[in-house]
């Protein structure tokens, strides 16, 4: 399970049939926009921007200390660093290189991300992060989507190779996702 909720729904939402589908349809075309591809290029460009070759899942970053924001926090945020080191996911790799590009010290911007940490999280602080940094909302939250499920058994470092891979892969093509 992941923050996005992975499986946790189908089609019927509350509002209306499909709506899961209309919104999967939505995130598509924000990615093969203008804007979208766009973001993939600053988000490729991050990624070869960090010192450490590598992306977590389940949370926004891990890079420095938990505020607790809920008794669990520093909990929560040790298991991550146990389990997966210190680091960031794709949507927060991309908000890092913003403010590093806005005249930020590296350090001192990874450290400036909330530590939104595990499944207990909420998930929309990652996408209101991303949607801070440039990020459509909708393609913030596929971004995190990927990150967490898409690549969810890989490591930190096959996770970093293979979303790089990806958007090579989407930046070759003419619009078209996978």
């Amino acid at each position: 399970m992941s923050r996005s909720g992975g499986d946790d729904y189908d089609d019927y939402g509350e509002d209306f049939p499909n709506q899961s589908a209309l919104w999967w349809a939505n995130a598509e075309r924000a990615l093969r926009g203008k804007r979208g591809r766009k973001a993939l290029a600053d988000l490729r460009e991050a990624l070869v921007a960090l010192p450490e070759k590598r992306l977590i899942s389940n949370a926004l970053s891990t890079v420095g200390k938990p505020e607790p924001e809920h008794r669990h926090a520093a909990t929560e945020h040790r298991e991550l660093l146990a389990e997966q080191g210190e680091g960031m996911c794709a949507v927060g790799a991309y908000a890092w290189y913003q403010r590093v590009k806005a005249g930020a010290d590296p350090q001192e911007a990874m450290e400036s991300l909330p530590l939104n940490a595990d499944y207990d999280s909420d998930p929309w602080v990652t996408q209101l992060v991303g949607e801070k940094a440039g990020l459509a909302g909708v393609l913030a939250w596929q971004l995190m989507v990927r990150n967490d499920d898409t690549y969810e058994h890989l490591t930190p470092e096959q996770r970093y190779d293979a979303y790089l891979a990806w958007i090579d892969k989407e930046l070759a093509t003419s619009g078209g996702t996978s």
